[in-house]
């Protein structure tokens, strides 16, 4: 188990052998594993790594492999260990995320179209990538087929996308094709994707994403072929002894977060495993999860709360009150924020839901008493009322009593707000 742990944040101007140099220093300090943030290959020129575009490859702009078994031999001569922040959630959605490519290229024929959490029910992946509506760039012709090493692509600006192979067949005048917007606009709806203005990620993704960024696609880790091909090189690092613990980035974005922890857990038993998991005052760490601890926001928290004066408050809120039209409690602005969040940044996530619960509704014999939208309305209301950051309900399990309480909570708290809603807030639990 660390002692002291210190931060690397590694990118293309401090890569592996810029942090080996700090190793004696480090080591003097007494820090006993050097922390890293992720070390995969991820986008060109990220300077996070959390945009990870292949899982089998050690970042080239780090180092490389070489790189990083220099890092570790120096942290081993000076009895030192490695935790490494590795990313089971997403992926950036990247020409150089092989996965994907092959996904936009072949859609359902695709060998990874499981690889990632698509709802394919309009057949197609909605790509918000432009800056205007799609017919107005393809009408002004900024949108164009070209030829590169022998492959049909299309691109718009910098940004390129593959063609199907079978939609491509015979054609040869490529200068015609983009001459003509009709053709054009033919072939590219015979893809597997539709390029779309950056307007329609409110209202109308298909795809799990990270938070609301709309380049980071979520991955399908409870498919066990995932979780194979995103953790065999890093396990591999394990079991060699270069790795000593694993921090593991948003697993609660995860579909199933206990039984990813537990299949990790089993391919490596011994290593240091901790999550970043944000907990309220009250929240207790599931019991289930086999890790060792959080990555300590609430430790965080409570340090920076001694640099805090209470004795200060009431001066701030006597001076926003004489510049606001009023002061309204915390559980109000909170409120009032969860709703813009989820009717505008968080839109296409609710609409999907709702039309997934629509449907579940409509199987049931009973009469609906409710419509669409108001179904819509108390989704997002529970949402808005939910005391912690998410539940973690499993199918076939039963329910646990945290969980029971925190929905029983959730619904009497948008009941008391939006009383209209009963019926609709009803059928949610």
């Amino acid at each position: 188990m660390p002692r002291a742990t210190y931060r690397v944040q590694l990118h293309a101007g401090f890569t592996f052998d810029d942090a080996r140099e700090i190793v004696p220093y480090l080591a003097r300090l007494g820090i006993s594993h050097m922390y890293c943030s992720p070390v995969l290959a991820a986008v060109a020129g990220s300077t996070h790594g959390y945009d990870i575009v292949d899982h089998a490859r050690v970042n080239p702009e780090l180092g490389g492999e070489d790189g990083f078994e220099r890092l570790t031999d120096a942290l081993r001569a000076h009895d030192m260990g490695l935790v490494l922040d590795i990313v089971p959630n997403h992926m950036a959605m990247d020409e150089a995320n092989r996965w994907w490519w092959d996904v936009l290229e072949h859609g359902p024929r695709s060998p990874y179209v499981n690889y990632f959490d698509i709802d394919w029910e309009r057949n197609f992946i909605l790509l918000p990538v432009l800056p205007d509506d799609y017919d107005r760039i393809l009408a002004a012709g900024e949108i164009r087929v070209f030829r590169d090493d022998g492959r049909l692509l299309v691109a718009y600006g910098d940004q390129r996308f593959p063609l199907d192979p079978r939609t491509v067949e015979g054609l040869d005048d490529i200068a015609l094709l983009n001459r003509n917007p009709e053709r054009l606009g033919a072939l590219l709806a015979a893809q597997h994707y539709r390029l779309a203005s950056w307007r329609c990620a409110a209202t109308d993704l298909n795809y799990r994403r990270f938070f609301d960024i709309n380049a980071l696609i979520g991955l399908r880790m409870e498919d066990p072929d995932v979780f194979a091909a995103t953790h065999s090189l890093v396990l591999g690092w394990v079991a060699d002894g270069r790795v000593d613990g694993l921090r593991i980035d948003h697993p609660d974005g995860l579909r199933d977060p206990v039984a990813y922890l537990a299949r990790l857990r089993a391919a490596a038993p011994e290593a240091w495993i901790v999550v970043e998991k944000i907990l309220m005052a009250d929240e207790p760490l599931p019991a289930d999860w086999p890790v060792d601890g959080t990555t300590g926001y609430r430790f965080a928290n409570l340090a920076t709360g001694l640099m805090v004066d209470p004795a200060g408050e009431p001066g701030l809120t006597e001076a926003w009150a004489e510049v606001a039209d009023d002061v309204p409690e915390w559980e109000a602005i909170a409120a009032v924020a969860r709703r813009e969040v989820l009717a505008s940044v968080l839109g296409s996530d609710v609409n999907r839901l709702t039309r997934l619960l629509g449907a579940l509704c409509d199987a049931d014999p009973r009469p609906r008493l409710f419509s669409q939208s108001e179904l819509r309305d108390a989704l997002a209301e529970m949402a808005a009322a939910l005391g912690v950051y998410r539940t973690y309900l499993r199918p076939g399990d039963v329910v646990s009593e945290r969980d029971s309480k925190v929905i029983d909570d959730a619904r009497a708290l948008a009941t008391k707000r939006c009383g209209e809603l009963g019926p609709a807030l009803d059928s949610l639990g």
